[in-house]
């Protein structure tokens, strides 16, 4: 712990580094700048003067970090895209991973000429990381928020105030499209989703700081497939138009590409993360349904 009053800037950073090496891996070096921002109310470490630095606050995060608990949901603030976005316990924390989303999403958009309009979907919201990062980059455009969770909701909607985009954006508590106005789905150009993919039977062998993520953000049933089947299945009922960006993950590519292939749907494009793994599949539904 930081028990010497006159440690600098850079002697604090090099302690924390002593202790988060075997906890945080090769993150301890961002989580010891990020410490340090945090206790001086500052964003960027580079910004951060010596007596800025609350040595106190510090300890108070490293003790919780050395229990496993990650460092966003001591936090409560996790950076994604050009923000750092408000998280808590009841959300999952945004992931560098999801990036993928909406850097494809702002490459399609940009080949789209003359839209006076973009209105768009992020469907199980959570901090609404994607659909805020997404608003921040496109001046047109108008996204509704969709979480099943008020508390999650909620979360979101400090970020849609932080970020200052209330007029850009409105929030809807439903399960999926329960409560979700129909008018307003066939407005919609485009669905971004992370919805909870991880295969029930692989819930309990997640690593313990992901088990920090409230279940319901995580656990995508028997085969992890289980969303993105009453999603699709609802959008092609109701004659969903758009395109729809989905994050996915290597340990279900097999049970959704065999849903898609049976259900006849376009995978028009699948591209990989950071690691080179499937993260991201954008589809479009048969032109029939």
């Amino acid at each position: 712990m930081l028990n010497n009053n006159l440690l600098n800037k850079l002697e604090i950073k090099k302690r924390l580094l002593e202790k988060l090496n075997t906890i945080s891996g090769n993150q301890a070096d961002q989580e010891s700048q990020i410490m340090i921002s945090y206790s001086a109310k500052k964003e960027n470490y580079i910004d951060v003067n010596d007596s800025e630095i609350d040595k106190d606050l510090i300890n108070k995060i490293l003790k919780e970090r050395i229990k496993g608990k990650p460092l966003a949901k001591i936090i409560n603030e996790k950076g994604f895209w050009k923000n750092i976005f408000y998280t808590d316990d009841y959300t999952l924390d945004p992931r560098a991973d999801s990036e993928i989303l909406v850097e494809q999403i702002l490459n399609d958009c940009s080949k789209i000429k003359n839209k006076k309009k973009f209105n768009f979907l992020d469907l199980c919201c959570g901090t609404g990381c994607l659909g805020i990062s997404i608003i921040d980059e496109l001046e047109n455009s108008f996204c509704d928020f969709i979480d099943i969770s008020k508390k999650a909701l909620n979360a979101c909607k400090k970020n849609i105030i932080k970020f200052e985009k209330q007029k850009n954006s409105k929030l809807f508590h439903s399960d999926l499209f329960e409560n979700y106005p129909i008018n307003r789905l066939k407005n919609i150009d485009i669905i971004v989703c992370n919805p909870p993919y991880i295969p029930t039977s692989n819930y309990l062998s997640l690593n313990n700081e992901t088990l920090y993520d409230p279940r319901i953000s995580l656990d995508g049933g028997e085969l992890g497939i289980d969303y993105y089947v009453k999603i699709i299945d609802h959008l092609i009922n109701v004659k969903f138009k758009g395109s729809l960006y989905f994050e996915i993950d290597p340990i279900i590519n097999e049970n959704m590409y065999k849903y898609l292939l049976e259900k006849g749907i376009k995978i028009v494009y699948k591209k990989v993360d950071y690691l080179s793994l499937d993260r991201l599949i954008k589809i479009t539904l048969p032109k029939n349904n």
